[in-house]
């Protein structure tokens, strides 16, 4: 991106010089003539009648004169000339190249000093103590340890291992790089060891982590009469702050007021440190309020970040709004507060504010900025920051990258999201799996799985967030072999990935599935916590097993609202209604408060056991008492419970009194009791009301057809069979799901697919003539009808266990009473409304479903 030039620039101002200064400016030295003459020189030839002047005006044995020509040497390689020529300098070789890498030095080019040693080793130089204290300096600007092993070993093997000084700067060097070991050697080689040996050795405790060594160093220390200074106590001060170790670090504060040491600078900030982080901010800010640097923005800033994490927002808010100088790391630390409680319009305000008052975000601002977008509708706002990172030129890799990563996947913009992914430098999990997450989120899950193939190292968070799509969109087959291929990789499932495939269970009904992973975190001694308790609950009752679901939530003692309104919809589904109503009010005597999700489990199982008085007092207490506003789920709940007991017109009431519109399934239960009640005129308008809705719903025209043949109306009948023909709607097909040996088979009406389907039909056949011979006429080859023919000839004795998607027919509920008698098989079939349990010709539901 082209950046404008400014529209004029302002003429440099002239400084004034020295007379010295204006006498070299007028009338330069002939050392400096030839100085100049050699910087112009490219090679050895070149140097030669330069050579002749230096000898004869003596200016070779200016020293200036004589480093330039040691520099020159080295550029040219042509160090085989050099001692031939530096030897009329009169100066020691020695002398010239320390005075040469002292130059480097002064430059800051510590590199730059360790390619001259390796020349003045390969020239055969002699190193004396001062080369070796500039290499040790160079070595430690640069951490360079190998070179500074190399220079150690120099140094011994020269004779200079007696020298303090020398031990103290490498111990530094050593020190600075964690190499406890070194340091440690050295340290035990000083006869007497002053408080920059005790320092150095303190301070690599601290920064390896080793922090008690440190503390009892110190009373080493004081018991060798060595008196600390301020590096001493920062270091301490530091462990006890690393340790969060607020009773050492009071001792330590102590210390340095009996005393009498001076708290400032380093120290102060280091003592307030050590108190926000032990979590005593009152202390802390005495520490810092009582001291001259009370507007220290770094003091501070050093408060307001103890106020943020101990979560006390509010006087953080106070200090903030003090601070007469605000630094940039104040204004993110505040900004990152926001995000992490939730606050994220006033984070970005925050953002917003800094960048108005001029200060330049780094990357932490701007992610910070972005975590913000991503966390709620913050699309166009994320959009112009990026835009602010190509304007000012700003690297987009790291955390940086990740984020805008993020942000584009997050809102669905695919193509963007993954330009920025091929084009950052360095791919990192989080990059990988922040773009498998958009591709899940688009719902794209042929494309997910792609991604999720390619990634180099799979993590958890990969195999959690692939598995999770499969989850959602109800490919239980593909979640079932991805977990098996995750048990295979070096990654083990944790809650998230059991919680994940538990709700896989739960949607096809696998209850053997189920209970192996039940088995599963058992025998891994996983802990039940509030998520994968209720997981295992919802898995448990939605598979038909209301015992295994009581036994789990019975042993799960510190039980949450969502555990509790898992059992009470367990026991709904199975239409245990009034065990449903018990556990409500069991949970009422324990505390806890119901929400919108418990009561929708509760209204359902007063539909399910036709509980009209108790639906009703439940949905004016849930408005009354908990103050919760009822949504379309719970109107839905009390039409349906209306309407199933006949009450339509009121039910009808209710529906156009609701203060939202009554959607599809509202309006569907609404009929299908119309067509229970025989009442056509009713059905007639609720069919109305379904079409102006969703025009092409196919359930609609087909319930109306069956209305219409109830009631002998067969003229009406075809004429809404034609009707959806005439519109080109596809009836909705039936699909049916079994659990057999561990693998979920899936059927559809008239369905040939399966291997074993000649014997599957002709099971069915079997059936459909002891029907008939029973003067039964049914021949639909309905998906449940196929599934229940195919566990008769895959198991015996077995529960067979079912999962439908539509609501089951009245022909397929007798046909399913017949086969549990005859055949002396429990059915447990669940459509999507609840659960029908058949056993000996009888059905849970009572007929009411």
């Amino acid at each position: 991106m082209a950046v404008a030039s400014p529209a004029a620039v302002p003429p440099l101002r002239r400084q004034s010089r020295t007379p010295a200064e204006r006498r070299s400016s007028t009338a330069p030295s002939r050392s400096q003539n030839l100085i100049s003459l050699l910087i112009s020189c490219s090679s050895v030839e070149d140097f030669a009648p330069i050579h002749a002047q230096l000898i004869t005006t003596g200016s070779i044995r200016d020293p200036l004169v004589a480093r330039r020509l040691l520099g020159f040497f080295v550029s040219v390689d042509g160090l085989g000339h050099c001692r031939r020529v530096l030897s009329g300098t009169r100066l020691s070789e020695t002398a010239l190249w320390n005075d040469y890498i002292q130059s480097q030095l002064r430059d800051d080019s510590p590199g730059d000093v360790l390619a001259s040693y390796r020349r003045m080793v390969d020239a055969g130089v002699a190193l004396d103590m001062s080369t070796f204290h500039f290499l040790i300096s160079a070595a430690s600007r640069v951490v360079a340890v190998e070179d500074v092993g190399e220079v150690h070993g120099r140094m011994l093997k020269a004779g200079l291992g007696f020298s303090d000084s020398l031990r103290k700067n490498l111990m530094g060097v050593y020190a600075k790089a964690g190499r406890l070991r070194e340091v440690r050697q050295l340290f035990s080689e000083f006869p007497e060891r002053d408080v920059v040996a005790w320092n150095t050795m303190i301070s690599c405790y601290v920064r390896t982590g080793m922090f008690r060594e440190s503390l009892d160093s110190f009373g080493r220390m004081l018991a060798d009469g060595v008196e600390p200074d301020e590096v001493t106590m920062v270091s301490l001060v530091s462990a006890c702050s690393k340790m969060r170790d607020l009773e050492m670090g009071e001792k330590m504060h102590s210390y340095i007021d009996e005393n009498g040491m001076e708290i400032g600078g380093s120290l102060l900030n280091c003592l307030a440190d050590m108190y926000v982080k032990c979590g005593d901010m009152e202390k802390a800010r005495e520490v810092l309020g009582g001291s001259e640097a009370e507007n220290d923005v770094v003091s501070w800033t050093t408060l307001l970040c103890g106020y943020a994490k101990a979560d006390r927002m509010d006087e953080a808010e106070k200090l903030f709004d003090r601070m007469t100088e605000r630094n940039l790391i104040s204004w993110t630390t505040l900004a990152s507060a926001y995000v992490q409680a939730g606050r994220y319009l006033e984070s970005l305000g925050l953002f917003i504010e800094m960048m108005l008052d001029d200060v330049m975000p780094d990357e932490v601002a701007l992610v910070t900025a972005l975590t913000a977008c991503v966390n709620m509708d913050g699309y166009d706002i994320g959009r112009s920051i990026h835009g602010f990172i190509v304007k000012h030129g700003m690297t987009v890799e790291g955390m940086l990258g990740n984020s805008l990563l993020s942000l584009y996947a997050k809102f669905g913009r695919l193509d963007d999201a993954y330009s920025i992914f091929q084009h950052l430098p360095c791919k990192t999990a989080v990059s990988w799996n922040s773009m498998l997450d958009g591709f899940c989120r688009a719902g794209d899950v042929d494309k997910a799985r792609g991604f999720f193939d390619e990634i180099p190292e799979k993590d958890l968070i990969s195999w959690n967030t692939m598995i999770g799509c499969y989850t959602k969109s109800r490919s239980a087959q593909e979640s079932f072999e991805l977990f098996h291929q995750m048990q295979s990789s070096d990654i083990k499932p944790d809650k998230i990935t059991l919680a994940n495939m538990l709700s896989t269970c739960a949607s096809v009904g696998a209850l053997s599935h189920g209970a192996w992973i039940h088995l599963y975190i058992q025998k891994n001694q996983i802990q039940l916590d509030h998520v994968l308790g209720t997981a295992l609950v919802d898995m448990y009752g939605k598979c038909g097993s209301i015992e295994k679901a009581t036994e789990v939530f019975s042993k799960i003692t510190d039980k949450n609202v969502r555990l509790w309104t898992a059992m009470i919809g367990a026991y709904a589904m199975e239409g245990q209604a009034q065990k449903a109503v018990d556990l409500f009010s069991k949970m009422e005597a324990t505390g806890i408060k119901p929400d919108q999700v418990t009561f929708i489990a509760l209204l359902s199982a007063c539909t399910h056991g036709g509980l009209i008085d108790e639906g009703y007092e439940y949905f004016h207490k849930m408005k009354n008492e908990y103050r919760i506003e009822p949504g379309i789920q719970h109107y839905g709940c009390m039409v349906d419970l209306l309407s199933r007991f006949g009450q339509l017109q009121e039910a009808l009431e209710l529906i156009h009194s609701m203060p939202v519109e009554a959607d599809t399934i509202i309006w569907s239960s609404f009929m299908r009791a119309c067509e229970t009640h025989q009442n056509v005129e009713l059905a007639e308008y609720a069919h109305k009301r379904l079409v102006e809705i969703n025009p092409t719903n196919d359930a609609a025209h087909v319930l109306l057809s069956k209305i219409y043949a109830r009631a002998g109306r067969w003229d009406d009948a075809s004429l809404a069979r034609t009707k959806l023909h005439e519109l080109g709607i596809r009836k909705h097909p039936g699909c049916s799901l079994t659990e057999q040996n561990g693998t979920v088979h899936e059927f559809r009406a008239e369905d040939f697919s399966n291997s074993q389907s000649p014997e599957i039909y002709s099971m069915l056949g079997e059936i459909e003539e002891r029907l008939r011979k029973e003067r039964h006429e049914t021949s639909s080859h309905h998906s449940e009808r196929l599934a229940v023919a195919f566990g008769l000839i895959s198991s015996k004795n077995s529960t067979i266990r079912i999962v439908n998607n539509l609501r089951i027919c009245g022909d397929c509920h007798s046909f399913m009473k017949f086969v549990s008698l005859t055949y002396e098989r429990e059915i447990i079939l669940r459509d999507n409304y609840r659960f029908h349990r058949f056993s000996a010709g009888q059905c849970s539901c009572r007929e009411y479903w």
